[in-house]
């Protein structure tokens, strides 16, 4: 019984000291939301998950090529210069986790057509901050799929 009972507590340590998987705190609100302006070819629906502080470091090969830290404004010129040539056509957030306090990590797929016409899936890891009330993006992060 006693083995039992510590086998519990360890096990109920490690849940509460682990990082949340598929958390739904509203990091992967922000991921859905980051993934529906792109698809909607809206650089300005992004202002909702950008932050009001600080800088967002973004590594973009075929969305860009980018890569370096930018204020919000910047963050959204960038993506509008993409959207005007290229296309995301989908976006599916494929995992979340979180601490459940202060930040995030979304990994996403979108299938997109980039600025030479060329078509091709690629991958997206999100990085996301509590910022007051609501999940910021920090980093963007692109990567074959």
């Amino acid at each position: 019984m006693r083995a039992a009972l510590s086998c519990l507590v360890v096990v109920s340590a490690i849940t509460i000291a682990s990082p949340t998987v598929d958390a739904d705190d509203g990091a992967r609100a922000a991921a859905t939301a980051f993934g529906r302006a792109l698809v909607a070819g809206s650089a300005q629906a992004l202002r909702p998950v950008l932050p009001e502080h600080g800088k967002v470091h973004l590594i973009l090969l075929r969305l860009g090529p980018d890569e370096g830290s930018f204020g919000s404004r910047q963050v959204e010129a960038l993506f509008r210069d993409f959207l005007a040539k290229g296309k995301v056509s989908s976006f599916d957030v494929m995992r979340c986790e979180s601490d459940g306090n202060r930040s995030a990590l979304a990994h996403g797929v979108a299938a997109i057509v980039d600025r030479d016409g060329r078509s091709g899936r690629i991958a997206l890891h999100l990085g996301f901050e509590s910022e007051g009330e609501r999940w910021v993006l920090r980093e963007v992060k692109e990567t074959a799929e």
